[in-house]
C-alpha cells in the first residue's frame, strides 16, 4: 500500500485529516507529524510515496534532490501561497509544487471587511477604554459609515470580487483594478485604469493579489504617494505585496490613517508561535505591534472550519492523484 507523509501538522486539522484517512483506508497508508520536512526526515523517506506540507517560511531548495532520489517528484503545499519554493530549483530536479488556490474565498474577504469596519469604527479604542472603564466620548471614537466611503480593491479574483460584492453591499462605492478585469462585476464596481489611479480618491484600500515575484512591494511609497491623507490599508494577502517601511513613513506623515495587517512580508519566524514574553527580534514587527493606528492579526484570514477542511482534503488529494496518475489539478510548476 502507498504512502502518504504529512508535514507541520496542527491540532485544528486532526479532526479534517482523520476524516479523509477513513475515507481513504483502503488505498492509502497516512502517516502525521507536527514535525517540518527537514532534519532527520529527511533521511526517513525510502518508504514514502507522497508528502503534504504546510511551510510558511522558505523551503531550502537543496531538499528538492533529497526528495527526487527518494522518488517523490510532487510537494502538496497547504496553502496558497507558494511563495516560499523556488520554483526554477523544483524544475531543475522535476519536483512538482501544488496549492491550494482556493480554500475559503468568502472567509478572507469577510475578515477584510470585518477590519475595515474596527478601523472605521475605531472598536479597537472603544474596547481598550472600556477596560479600563473609561466611559467618555472623544473625536478619537468618533467614526464614519461604511456607505460613505469608496473603497478600492486591488485584484477582483475569487476573494477580491467577493470583498467588493460586501462593501457594495453596504453601500459603498467600489473602485478596483485588475490586469484582468471580470465582467460579472459589473453594476458592483468601477474598474479604473492603473493602480496610481485607484488610490487617488479612496478611503480604504483592501489588497486582494497573490505574492508573486512581480508582485513585491506593489504598494510601495510612490503608489501611497497618490493617495489622499487619511487612506486605511488593509492586507489579508500576502505580506510581499506591501511595502512595510514605506506603510509605516506614510502613518506617520498621515497619508495613511490606519492599517490592518494580517500578512506581514516577515511573518514566517512569528506568525503561528506563541512569542509571550520573549523579546520579538524584529524591530519593524514590534513598532507595528506598539502602534494605535494598527491592527495585526497573525494570518488568520482565511481561519474558518471550511477553510480548515479544504486545507486538509485539497492537498490530499493532489497527493493521492499524483501517486496515482503523476499529474495533479493545481500544480503551480507545470
Amino acid at each position: 500500500m502507498k504512502k502518504i507523509k504529512v508535514f507541520d501538522v496542527r491540532e485544528d486539522e486532526q479532526a479534517a485529516l482523520q476524516q479523509w484517512i477513513e475515507r481513504h483506508a483502503d488505498e492509502v497508508e497516512v502517516v502525521l507529524t507536527e514535525d517540518s520536512l527537514e532534519g532527520e526526515h529527511l533521511e526517513k523517506l525510502e518508504d514514502i510515496d507522497g508528502v503534504t506540507i504546510s511551510q510558511t517560511t522558505a523551503f531550502n531548495p537543496d531538499y528538492f534532490k533529497v526528495l527526487a532520489e527518494n522518488g517523490i517528484y510532487h510537494i502538496a503545499q497547504r496553502s496558497a501561497g507558494f511563495d516560499m519554493y523556488d520554483l526554477p530549483a523544483a524544475n531543475e530536479t522535476g519536483i512538482k509544487i501544488s496549492n491550494v488556490p482556493s480554500y475559503s474565498p468568502q472567509s478572507i474577504a469577510e475578515f477584510a471587511v470585518t477590519r475595515t469596519l474596527q478601523l472605521v469604527r475605531h472598536t479597537h479604542r472603544i474596547d481598550r477604554n472600556a477596560a479600563v472603564q473609561d466611559f467618555t466620548w472623544d473625536l478619537a471614537l468618533q467614526g464614519r459609515t461604511i456607505e460613505s466611503l469608496k473603497i478600492g480593491v486591488l485584484g477582483t479574483g475569487r476573494i477580491g470580487s467577493r470583498a467588493a460584492k460586501i462593501f457594495h453591499g453596504f453601500g459603498a462605492k467600489v473602485y478596483a483594478y485588475d490586469i484582468a478585469p471580470n465582467p460579472e462585476l459589473e453594476g458592483i464596481l468601477t474598474y479604473v485604469d492603473s493602480l496610481e489611479d485607484l488610490v487617488k480618491d479612496i478611503d480604504v484600500l483592501t489588497l486582494h493579489i497573490p505574492g508573486s515575484p512581480e508582485n513585491k512591494y506593489v504598494v510601495n511609497e510612490a503608489i501611497l504617494n497618490q493617495a489622499k491623507p487619511g487612506l486605511l490599508v488593509i492586507n489579508a494577502a500576502r505580506g510581499v505585496v506591501l511595502d512595510t517601511d514605506a506603510l509605516i513613513r506614510k502613518l506617520d506623515d498621515g497619508t495613511v490613517a490606519g492599517a490592518a495587517i494580517d500578512t506581514y512580508e516577515n511573518e514566517g519566524p512569528y506568525f503561528r508561535h506563541d512569542w509571550s514574553n520573549k523579546p520579538l527580534e524584529d524591530s519593524v514587527l514590534s513598532h507595528l505591534l506598539e502602534r494605535d493606528d494598527v491592527l495585526i492579526s497573525p494570518h488568520v484570514a482565511f481561519y474558518t472550519d471550511e477553510a480548515v477542511q479544504n486545507l486538509v482534503d485539497i492537498p490530499l488529494d493532489e497527493v493521492l492523484s499524483y501517486i496515482e496518475n503523476q499529474t495533479a489539478e493545481h500544480i503551480v510548476n507545470p
